[in-house]
C-alpha cells in the first residue's frame, strides 16, 4: 500500500512525458531535415549539371552553315537525362524519390531546368517533405579561326 502512494515514481512519468513531447520531435529535426538538407545540396548538383549539359547541346549543323548558336533541344534532353541519373544514383541508399527533370529553353542559348524530389521519412512524425530546385544555364560556345 505504501509503494501507490508513494510520489518516487513521478520523476519517470515527467521524463515520459518529456520524452514523448520533447526528445522525438527534435530527433526528426536531426535525422530527417539533415537528410532533407542534403538531398536538396545532392540535387542542386545534379540538376546544375544536368541544365550545364543541356546549355552545351549545340545545334553543330546550324553552326556550322550560319555561325548562329542554337540549343538542339533532342540532344540537350538527352545529355541532361543521362547527366542527371547519374549524378542521382544514390536515391534508394538515401531513401528519396525522384519525381523527374524538366528542362524548356527561354532563349537559344539558355536552358530552364527543374527538378524534384521526395525524401522519405524515417522518424514517424515527421511529415514527408518534397525539395525542388531550378537552374538555367547558358551555352559558351565560340568559333575557332584557324589561319
Amino acid at each position: 500500500m505504501r509503494l501507490l502512494f508513494s510520489r518516487k515514481g513521478d520523476a519517470y512519468a515527467w521524463f515520459a512525458a518529456l520524452m514523448v513531447f520533447v526528445a522525438i520531435p527534435l530527433s526528426s529535426l536531426s535525422i530527417d531535415v539533415t537528410r532533407m538538407m542534403y538531398v536538396r545540396g545532392h540535387l542542386q548538383t545534379a540538376t546544375d549539371a544536368a541544365c550545364q549539359s543541356a546549355a552545351d547541346a549545340l545545334d553543330v549543323p546550324l553552326f556550322i552553315a550560319t555561325n548562329e548558336k542554337r540549343i538542339d533541344a533532342g540532344l540537350a534532353r538527352r545529355q541532361a537525362a543521362r547527366e542527371f541519373s547519374a549524378t542521382l544514383r544514390d536515391a534508394g541508399r538515401v531513401r528519396y524519390t525522384i519525381e523527374g527533370l524538366a528542362i524548356d529553353f527561354p532563349a537559344p542559348t539558355f536552358a530552364h531546368c527543374v527538378a524534384s524530389v521526395t525524401v522519405e521519412r524515417i522518424i514517424p512524425m515527421t511529415p514527408t517533405m518534397k525539395v525542388v530546385v531550378e537552374t538555367t544555364s547558358e551555352m559558351r560556345a565560340q568559333a575557332v579561326t584557324t589561319p
